[in-house]
């Protein structure tokens, strides 16, 4: 009876541990009219940031890869946080791009946020 009490145990801190950890749920895409979506990427659409060092001690090229495996154009409004703007991008379906974002900036690492439309 004790074993089963540990191992029950055991099960409920490993399974708490595994939601405690799990990533945040993805954001839904809306539809907003004639089949039109809009919100995070769909999930056949893959980002992400690079701080790419240059020569010159301390500063970077700021670059956004883009992978559509989509059978659609997804057009996204990307922001970064190292300058703080937005940029628009458009890649074709099963497409891939190499987006350089901002040239001899100080940053180190770069974390972007899409908002992204398509039409599936």
């Amino acid at each position: 009876m004790k074993t089963r009490a540990s191992l029950a145990g055991v099960v409920l801190v490993c399974c708490s541990l595994f939601v405690a950890c799990h990533p945040p749920v993805k954001k839904v895409s809306t539809d907003f009219g004639s089949g039109k979506r809009r919100g995070s990427p769909p999930l056949c659409f893959d980002y992400r940031g690079e701080a790419q060092a240059t020569g010159e001690a301390g500063v970077s090229n700021l670059w956004a890869h883009l992978n559509n495996t989509c059978s659609y154009t997804v057009d996204c409004m990307i922001y970064d946080d190292v300058t703080e703007k937005e940029q628009r991008v458009g890649v074709l379906a099963y497409k891939q791009l190499r987006f350089l974002l901002a040239g001899g900036v100080h940053a180190s690492r770069v974390q972007l946020k899409l908002d992204c439309s398509w039409d599936p």
